[in-house]
């Protein structure tokens, strides 16, 4: 039996363990016990998996850990990390600090604990995260590249629709939160596509909107950016102006507001009765998503799983090193970069009004 797994590093610390079988993996000095899963669709899964790493260390103290690797889960994060700390308590002390999990999505990957050999694993394997024909793709769509790459599109197209010129190759990796190998490798795919200007001075500009890296991203968004929804419990009917003078009020940190009503800053005029829903983006770089100015927004509001169009409320995580807020005069809460304003609005079905901004911004933009 020969490891699956492409990479050198993975074939000098891990044989296949012969003891578990299936997607299991042992280092060679018998320390780390590793067993991916893939595609992972419920909780089910999740609890097996769990209840076979606790065994496994139970029965084999020299184990120093256990790890559960699940490439491409279709559990959101919120609700992975909810399960497997309930999981977890369920153990002994001896048995759940021996316990550590990877969760590898087309945003990039998270460990629990944090640990640095737990996250050269999830390198290793998130490597290959492109390549796995059995995650799936959406409607045709190619596989996804990795959030980083959409990161750095995305800061140099709300460059190019702010007009702002060109960006040294270095502090754009600083603004994304990424090295520069990586840029670099973001923009030869762009390069690729003559997207991109470079400058002598290692500066770096889109020449034109990328209409085919677009597209990607519009049809990638739901699974890029893994949002929280709310729910009015109340029975009342939902009021998202009222809560914005709230918010307003509270003025959470790392928050700003996206959607409709950072489309009215964004474009004076823009065309839309009403607010159907509030957009707001939280600035989590370190992948920590803190929802707790919710409890005191409002209690009436419930995290729901359901896509439905019912929520009255939706926090976007933002990744990237700088969130790259925008403040306005008179309005305590910052406003959201235009391409995240324009992500909600497409989410939100608004391609017309979407469309509407970014030419507001960009006169010379032909959208098909």
């Amino acid at each position: 039996m020969e490891s699956d797994v492409p990479d050198p590093w993975w074939h000098q610390e891990f044989i296949p363990d012969k003891e578990c079988g299936k997607a299991n993996y042992i280092s060679r000095d018998g320390k780390t016990l590793v067993e991916i899963q893939r595609n992972l669709a419920g909780t089910r899964g999740l609890h097996v998996g769990v209840l076979r790493m606790a065994l496994s260390v139970a029965r084999r103290p020299e184990m120093q850990r256990a790890c559960l690797v699940l490439v491409g889960p279709r559990l959101s994060r919120d609700r992975l990390l909810r399960e497997w700390k309930a999981l977890t308590k369920l153990f002994t002390l001896n048995v759940m600090h021996r316990l550590s999990i990877v969760a590898i999505d087309p945003e990039g990957f998270w460990t629990e604990p944090e640990d640095e050999y737990l996250q050269q694993i999830a390198r290793v394997l998130q490597a290959d995260f492109p390549q796995m024909s059995h995650l799936g793709s959406q409607a045709g769509v190619k596989p996804v590249v990795g959030q980083k790459y959409f990161e750095v599109v995305k800061v140099l197209l709300s460059r190019w629709l702010r007009r702002e010129g060109a960006i040294p190759i270095g502090k754009l990796a600083e603004q994304v939160g990424c090295s520069y190998p990586t840029v670099t490798q973001a923009l030869k795919r762009l390069d690729r596509r003559r997207s991109i200007i470079r400058h002598s001075n290692r500066a770096v500009e889109l020449g034109r909107f990328p209409q085919e890296t677009w597209n990607e991203l519009i049809a990638l968004s739901s699974t890029m950016r893994q949002s929280f929804r709310y729910v009015d419990v109340s029975g009342e009917k939902p009021d998202p102006q009222h809560l914005l003078s709230r918010l307003e009020r509270l003025k959470p940190p790392g928050v700003a507001l996206s959607g409709v009503v950072a489309a009215r800053f964004w474009h004076p005029d823009f065309d839309l009765h009403g607010t159907p829903r509030l957009d707001l983006v939280l600035h989590a770089p370190r992948r920590r998503v803190d929802l707790a100015f919710m409890r005191e927004l409002d209690p009436a509001l419930k995290l729901t799983e359901n896509p439905s169009p019912s929520a009255v409320l939706v926090v976007h995580p933002l990744l990237r090193h700088d969130p790259w807020f925008t403040g306005e005069v008179g309005v305590r809460l910052p406003v959201a970069d235009p391409v995240e304003t324009v992500l909600d609005l497409y989410e939100l079905g608004l391609t017309a009004q979407a469309g509407q901004l970014m030419t507001h911004l960009r006169p010379d933009l032909r959208l098909p």
